[in-house]
């Protein structure tokens, strides 16, 4: 396997991850209750009411499952298929298996700790199947992956859709039909002026959500951030769409969620098939 895709392999696997992670529903901390009127001017209080009912109902499980894909263009371009199991609390932990660049990735996050299997791998871990990279360990050697799962552990994944709560930017669509149950289709849109004019208090957003809202909407030259959401009758959501519009690149993500609240299997690899890449990352191109 070439150094380039080596660099594609796990970039592409842990980009995904975090990606992932971000993007789902579960909710933590904030209130519940709708925003007063008049702190936004394009949804319906209605609306706006029924997404909160359904974070909240989200936060109480714990875990989900979920299949999507992800479509993201310019220099980090990708196409990839994932399928995903996540426990959100009281900790992020994850597996994922990933189809990108013709290539079948294998995630796995438990606690500071990254997994990682993928055809050709194995010329970097004698021959092991998995390679293991500690970010506690790694320090400033994993450089923006260490950064990017910091981000997706220390956030709220509900934070995008809490911030549509307090602009009040959530107008229902319709009813449809997703994955063969009836769902209730919301969106909204997030601009980046709307999202720097946030304040530190606000009725679904802790002051620390705000700011890290904020700080990924400047960092990333986010100009636009679309969600949409299908809520079925149980108040659960059982789809979001995220289309983000940056500077320079595009991310698409289509996630289905289900199985709230069923017990997930996650954790380590058997040790006699992990092989510690640590303290090779600087060697192998993922220092920058």
């Amino acid at each position: 396997m070439s150094g380039q895709h080596k660099r594609i392999g796990i970039g592409a696997g842990v980009v995904a991850l975090a990606a992932l992670a971000m993007a789902g529903c579960s909710s933590h901390g904030g209130s519940s209750a709708a925003p007063a009127p008049g702190t936004g001017s394009q949804g319906d209080g209605a609306a706006i009411a029924l997404v909160a009912d359904a974070m909240d109902q989200a936060g109480k499980a714990d875990t989900v499952k979920i299949t999507g894909t992800m479509v993201t263009t310019g220099q980090s371009a990708m196409t990839a298929d994932l399928s995903a199991q996540e426990q959100y609390s009281p900790s992020l932990e994850m597996s994922m298996s990933i189809g990108a660049d013709g290539q079948n990735i294998s995630d796995v996050l438990v606690g500071s700790t990254i997994y990682l299997q993928y055809p050709g791998l194995s010329t970097l871990t004698e021959g092991k199947p998995w390679a293991k990279i500690d970010l506690d360990k790694a320090g400033g050697s994993a450089g923006s992956l260490s950064t990017i799962l910091s981000q997706a552990k220390n956030y709220d994944p509900t934070t995008q859709l809490s911030a549509l709560l307090a602009t009040g930017d959530v107008s229902e669509v319709g009813q449809e039909t997703v994955d063969g149950r009836q769902a209730t289709h919301y969106s909204g849109t997030l601009t980046s002026a709307q999202v720097l004019a946030l304040g530190s208090s606000q009725a679904h957003l802790t002051a620390d959500q705000v700011a890290q809202l904020q700080s990924e909407f400047k960092a990333a030259g986010i100009k636009s951030e679309a969600i949409d959401l299908w809520v079925a009758a149980d108040k659960l959501p059982v789809e979001i769409k995220i289309a983000q519009q940056a500077s320079t690149t595009s991310v698409k993500m289509d996630m289905h969620l289900s199985d709230w609240g069923a017990k997930v299997n996650i954790g380590a690899p058997p040790a006699d098939q992990v092989f510690d890449l640590t303290g090779k990352l600087g060697s192998i191109g993922m220092g920058g």
